[in-house]
């Protein structure tokens, strides 16, 4: 059978990006790159195309947002059109073949598949080809397990799409109603702690903040966990510089019964320190690596099982380099049965509102001067020094009669003169200007490349990029 609807992680390509969505194309590049990302397939862009088609949604929706009487109502309708679609054939056989697989462990043996052949637990991560803000946890679900409770939760994580919160930052993002969107189903680990990560802090872009608390990740969940610990830790010694440790009165767990999510009393065990020293500089040393292969700054969702640390998903900063957006949420909590008699899945919505805010440059690039550019500077330059070296005459000081001196033929140097003409010296000025530049950003692709080497433990790359370093330097100085 030729897969048309399922990807696995492992075979997204970078030209996949309109399919799978960016949250997904992010974590193919991590799991790429060596870090540990739990299995995972996404559902793609055409079987949400085909769902809709198939049972004419795009109609009933249009219809939906242009009648209601709010928009919330609109989406409660909506939710429950997705509630009563059905599947195409084609597209529920490939997720179940899909959903079966992540059964199997990289490494596993024939007998140890067949012992272990329960159907496991999953989450549900939407991923639109466009980002998300870094807060934005709409429409994921934990912890469904089975296949028709899998496809009911499908349903529920495309129809978040739809949400007023939704449509809202599309429409403020400039975003057109016939976006793509992929779909991550990620097979959940028991985790016994989980942290987040920035690659930035709100007062200081240069260092890193891990949160870590016990239990597993709250995304997904009815409610955020109070009571993480925080820690900023230096980026390059990957030392902590601050910590802060608060009191978390409860973890989410896995209950005994039911295997729902529960929330579990941690009584005393909640006022230790919940992520140890050595492991909080390990989850910075991940953060810092996944940013220098997506090369934008994010928040890393962690779960730490077996010392293993599991990286379940890498949400990009919301803005540019050049705007910041700020965003304050309320959580808007909805319960939706997948299936009668089956587990309950719980979305978590938010409402958002955003500023803008003007911020530098993210990446602390050195801004490049096109030659016009650089020409106006060293002209700009040349008057400031002329003015602060050479002011003009007080008052008391003797004038000099202009009319009474001779009028130069040309304003221009003898030919003879040592000095080049005023022209010659601003081209050589910009030429010099130009080419400092260039070694300027030779020599940061040359660092940048070095820690990467260093972080993989790539000794000879490292060397070899160490010796370019050290003769640029030579010929600079020189220079």
């Amino acid at each position: 059978m030729i897969v048309q609807y399922v990807i696995s992680l492992n075979n997204v390509k970078k030209s996949d990006l309109g399919s799978v969505g960016v949250r997904a194309m992010d974590l193919a590049e991590l799991r790429e790159k060596g870090l540990n990302i739990p299995l995972s397939f996404v559902l793609n862009n055409q079987a949400f195309e085909e769902f809709l088609s198939e049972n004419n949604l795009q109609e009933k929706i249009f219809h939906s947002l242009n009648s209601s009487s709010s928009p919330r109502k609109a989406y409660d309708e909506i939710l429950a059109f997705f509630a009563e679609s059905r599947f195409p054939d084609a597209i529920s056989t490939e997720i179940s073949e899909a959903y079966e697989s992540l059964t199997i462990e990289p490494g596993s043996t024939a007998s140890a598949i067949i012992s272990k052949w329960d159907m496991p637990f999953v989450n549900l991560i939407r991923s639109p080809y466009y980002p998300l803000g870094t807060e934005d946890v709409e429409g994921i679900l934990q912890n469904i397990r089975g296949l028709e409770t899998l496809l009911g939760a499908i349903k529920l994580s495309w129809a978040s799409f739809y949400s007023p919160e939704s449509i809202s930052f599309r429409k403020e993002k400039g975003i057109g109603d016939n976006f793509r969107a992929g779909l991550i189903i990620q097979k959940m680990k028991k985790a016994k702690q989980a942290a987040v990560a920035y690659s930035y802090a709100d007062h200081d872009d240069k260092l890193i903040v891990v949160k870590g608390f016990i239990g597993m990740q709250d995304f997904g969940f009815d409610r955020e966990i109070l009571g993480k610990d925080y820690h900023e830790v230096n980026p390059n010694s990957l030392s902590i510089t601050k910590s802060e440790i608060n009191v978390q009165e409860c973890a989410i767990e896995r209950g005994l019964e039911k295997e729902e999510l529960i929330l579990q009393d941690l009584k005393g065990e909640g006022s230790r320190q919940k992520v140890d020293d050595r492991q909080v500089s390990e989850i910075a040393r991940i953060t810092k690596r996944a940013k220098s292969f997506l090369g934008k700054d994010i928040k890393v969702y962690f779960e730490m099982k077996d010392d293993y640390k599991y990286v379940l998903l890498a949400c990009q900063r919301a803005g540019s380099a050049k705007r910041a957006v700020i965003e304050h949420e309320e959580a808007v909590v909805q319960v939706q049965d997948v299936k009668a008699g089956d587990s309950k899945a719980i979305v978590v919505e938010h409402k958002h509102e955003v500023e803008v805010a003007e911020g530098e440059n993210e990446l602390g690039l050195p801004k490049i001067l096109s030659p016009e550019e650089a020409k106006k500077e060293v002209l700009a330059e040349d008057e400031y020094l002329a003015r602060e070296l050479c002011p003009e005459p007080e008052d008391d000081i003797v004038r000099v009669d202009e009319s009474t001196m001779a009028e130069p033929e040309a304003q221009v140097y003898d030919a003879k003169a040592d000095e080049p003409v005023e022209e010659e010296k601003i081209e050589e000025k910009v030429e010099q200007e130009v080419n400092l530049l260039e070694e300027v950003l030779k020599i940061k692709e040359i660092t940048e490349r070095m820690e990467e080497h260093a972080l993989n433990n790539s000794h000879e790359s490292y060397n070899q990029e160490a010796r370019k370093l050290k003769e640029m330097m030579r010929r600079l100085r020189e220079q």
